[in-house]
């Protein structure tokens, strides 16, 4: 039968089915067998159908038991393929779901609630799919028992779902409630042995976004120890798994399980670097991105040299790679600033920001820091240098929006950018980071939720603007938050205070007695003493 003779005995199909369960079985059948062009137009024309003949029945179908269909066909027509036809589809159903009473939800059963919050899921900025999720995730924390009726497949389609609105408390809850779940089945006899790899992966990725989570952490470790366990347990996975897995396990990057399945993997992409062409661009910058959690391991650093000579080899695709991916791409390279092949993908990586800086607004700040924290480590490469440019013009066009930065993409920009003092729009980020710095001085925290570590780079990057009164005055912020903290948290190393310190030796007479100045200069040169009085006995 033709491609085309194959779409009219589908639409023809779906226009003679008589209930919505001969309805959706239609629908799943026929969208696997359709070629791409033709299972658009028959998702879409599904969308249709199941909006005007069978949504208006929708809480009559559920007392009939035939929720199923439903949440099966919601799960088909909300895909990409459906278009908006598919996405009104969704939202009309998810606006019934948000309505229903809490006798109904529990005649759905919570197997179809879960392919809906999948369906929801993928419309995240709709409110009718945000609060007919929320009806969902309520539901599975109150009632938590019911996750055991469902397969590991199920838990994942929850936890994705829910993972697009990650802020939310409903959603975190049910998050708990899940990986509580998974915990409980990890200390059965047979432990996750029937999780099959798709299960692990989606889980995996769903409590990664909710890493501050205990529970989330403990049921990724016991997702980890599976995958550690299992006989040729990396073979099997495909290169979007391997990559979400590492993208995964990167949250929590000192916990031991964590670090050897991560390794494990390396030693697999390693394996497969012949075949490095299968892997997507994401798939590419989410393992690089995941590996530089762990830069002292000799099989993360091999991967991603390896990784990053197939991006060379690749250099005419780097136009594809979104601008997500790019950042991922410099935050891992950087992290191995030594290696020659990392430092060469990274020149190519600039060029390509480069050339997009008209674009650079869809960075989102998080991407923006780590490209010029990254672009920091080679600062002697014109084309980095060109890059960081570019990124500090696109820095002071938001300057509205300096607040939405974390502490570390603040530390970053500021630590970053002051590797090219003798650029103009470097020197202006930098007053104008050092007036953000100040202003979140003056909150009733302080500067108490910055770490040691962005502190310190930011001490660091503002001292190599000495003229500047502003870096000045946000120098001197920093170094009272120091000093209160006590200096030895810090761990200034001599190039450090020797950078510091001759930083210090330009400021203004009158600036540079100021007592919090003077106090830190005494402290770091103590720091030297005692130091160079180490040395001298160790010898």
């Amino acid at each position: 039968m033709s491609a085309e003779a194959n779409l009219t005995t589908a639409l023809s199909e779906i226009d003679r089915a008589r209930d919505i369960v001969e309805f959706s079985t239609v629908v799943v059948a026929r969208d696997k067998q359709l070629r791409k062009a033709d299972q658009l137009v028959f998702l879409q024309k599904a969308a249709v159908e199941f909006q005007s003949r069978f949504l208006p029945s929708f809480e009559d179908g559920i007392r009939a038991e035939r929720s199923w269909g439903y949440a099966t066909t919601c799960n088909a027509v909300s895909r990409k393929a459906g278009g908006q036809p598919g996405r009104d589809a969704c939202e009309k159903i998810a606006s019934r779901v948000s309505q229903i009473d809490h006798a109904l939800m529990a005649k759905i059963g919570i197997r179809a609630l879960s392919i809906f919050a999948a369906s929801f899921g993928r419309h995240s900025r709709s409110s009718e799919c945000h609060y007919g999720a929320i009806r969902i995730a309520r539901l599975c924390r109150e009632e938590s028992r019911s996750l055991q009726e469902l397969n590991n497949l199920s838990l994942a389609a929850l936890i994705n779902g829910f993972s697009k609105w990650p802020e939310e408390a409903d959603f975190r809850q049910a998050a708990v409630a899940i990986a509580g779940e998974v915990i409980r089945r990890a200390n059965r006899h047979h432990q996750l042995s029937d999780f099959t790899q798709q299960g692990l992966v989606s889980l995996v990725n769903g409590f990664s976004k909710w890493p501050e989570e205990v529970t989330s952490r403990q049921a990724a470790a016991a997702l980890a120890l599976e995958i550690v366990r299992r006989p040729g347990r990396l073979r099997a996975f495909a290169q979007q798994g391997l990559a979400i897995l590492v993208n995964g396990f990167s949250k929590w990057p000192d916990e031991r399980p964590y670090g050897q399945v991560t390794v494990a993997i390396a030693g697999e992409v390693l394996g497969r670097a012949a075949r490095f062409r299968e892997f997507s661009e994401q798939d590419l910058a989410n393992l690089v991105n995941g590996f530089s959690k762990w830069p002292d391991d000799a099989v993360s650093r091999q991967a991603t040299v390896a990784i990053a000579s197939e991006l060379l080899r690749r250099a005419t695709q780097l136009p594809h790679y979104t601008q997500q991916g790019l950042a991922n791409l410099v935050n891992g390279f950087c992290k191995w600033p030594e290696d020659a092949v990392c430092r060469k993908a990274t020149v190519a990586i600039a060029g390509e920001v480069l050339r997009r800086a008209a674009q650079l607004r869809d960075l989102t700040q998080q991407g923006l820091a780590n490209l010029v924290n990254g672009f920091s480590k080679w600062p002697e490469e014109l084309a980095v240098r060109r890059a960081a440019v570019a990124l500090a013009r696109e820095v002071l066009r938001r300057a509205t929006q300096l607040d939405d930065f974390s502490q570390q993409g603040l530390a970053n920009l500021v630590n970053g950018f002051s590797n090219w003092p003798e650029e103009l729009p470097c020197a202006q980020v930098t007053v104008m980071l050092a007036g953000e710095v100040l202003r979140r001085t003056e909150r009733g925290t302080g500067l108490s939720d910055f770490s040691a570590q962005d502190l310190r780079g930011i001490v660091i990057g503002f001292n190599r603007w000495p003229r500047e009164s502003a870096a000045r005055q946000a120098t001197i912020a920093v170094i009272n938050e120091v000093l209160g903290r006590g200096i030895r948290l810090f761990d200034f190393t001599k190039p450090d205070s020797e950078n510091l310190l001759d930083g210090f030796s330009k400021w203004p007479q009158d600036a540079a007695r100021h007592e919090a100045i003077a106090e830190i200069i005494r402290q770091l040169k103590l720091t030297q003493t005692g130091a160079a009085q180490l040395r001298t006995e160790e010898k």
